[in-house]
């Protein structure tokens, strides 16, 4: 468990270099809060909590992370360009929690940051997790607030999806198109995931990234890889081919998603109705 103590993301270490210019009294500050946030989810991760104590501690954890979110600054090109966070100003109740899953290197945190900011972020390694809260308008002008998690893919930390997934809305399994020889290793850690009592149900949102090269797989070479067709049929899920460091098919990926919720929430609404 020291690696989630220890470890910070991709996006930490990029709002880091940028205070780094600024002042070392600034960094210090930005460790303490990025160290307690940590403690907390390590907590959270550790802890046997029943459903409604889970929600509670994520939610606090919520507001940490959203008071100290900071703005990131990365190089394109010739020039520097400051974005700043889309951060929902609703509660943490009211936004969707969804995890960011697949193996290391698949491209995840490239994922994340390209809908926070609308613009490739070089990344790192994850070897813990990112958190974002993002508001994403969809197709139908509706502005969507998702509360990402991304964890890390190493092997090591797979165990620890779980802790993660408990009470979530929705689940994105991000798979690299080209590697070929990890496909198997990829389709055991989605069955693993999918086939977890907590999460029966729970939409799945499938990402073959990286489709943009010329040696990818199609999707009907994905789907038949991850044996897709083996999924239970109460889990929900689509298979989105993207390409996460352009953004293409991101937003459609994100969308039918969000439908694949929807429903699911009416479902359950209407079973709860009936007894």
């Amino acid at each position: 468990m020291l690696v989630l103590q220890r470890s910070v993301g991709a996006g930490f270490h990029a709002r880091v270099s940028r205070l780094r210019r600024q002042s070392v009294c600034d960094v210090g500050s930005v460790c303490l809060k990025q160290a307690i946030i940590f403690k907390l989810h390590w907590i959270l991760v550790v802890a046997d909590w029943n459903d409604q104590q889970y929600l509670e501690l994520t939610q606090s954890l919520s507001v940490w992370t959203s008071a100290f979110s900071f703005s990131l600054q990365s190089e394109m090109g010739n020039g520097l360009s400051e974005q700043t966070p889309i951060l929902s100003s609703f509660p943490s109740f009211q936004s969707l929690h969804i995890v960011i899953l697949g193996l290391d290197c698949a491209g995840k945190t490239t994922v994340l940051y390209r809908l926070q900011f609308n613009e490739f972020v070089n990344t790192v390694p994850t070897k813990g997790f990112n958190t974002e809260k993002i508001r994403v308008t969809l197709g139908n002008s509706k502005a969507v607030t998702f509360h990402f998690w991304d964890v890390g893919g190493q092997e090591k930390l797979r165990p620890l999806w779980k802790s993660y997934t408990r009470c979530t809305d929705g689940i994105i399994f991000v798979v690299d198109s080209v590697d070929v020889e990890r496909m198997e290793e990829a389709k055991t850690e989605l069955h693993k995931i999918t086939r977890i009592s907590e999460n029966q149900g729970v939409p799945v949102l499938l990402i073959a990234n990286k489709q943009d090269l010329r040696n990818c797989l199609s999707l009907s070479e994905v789907e038949k890889l991850l044996a897709l067709s083996e999924i239970s049929s109460s889990t929900p899920w689509h298979l989105q081919p993207t390409c996460a460091i352009i953004g293409d098919g991101l937003r459609e990926g994100l969308e039918k998603l969000y439908e694949m919720i929807i429903k699911r929430r009416k479902m359950l609404k209407q079973q709860k109705k009936k007894r």
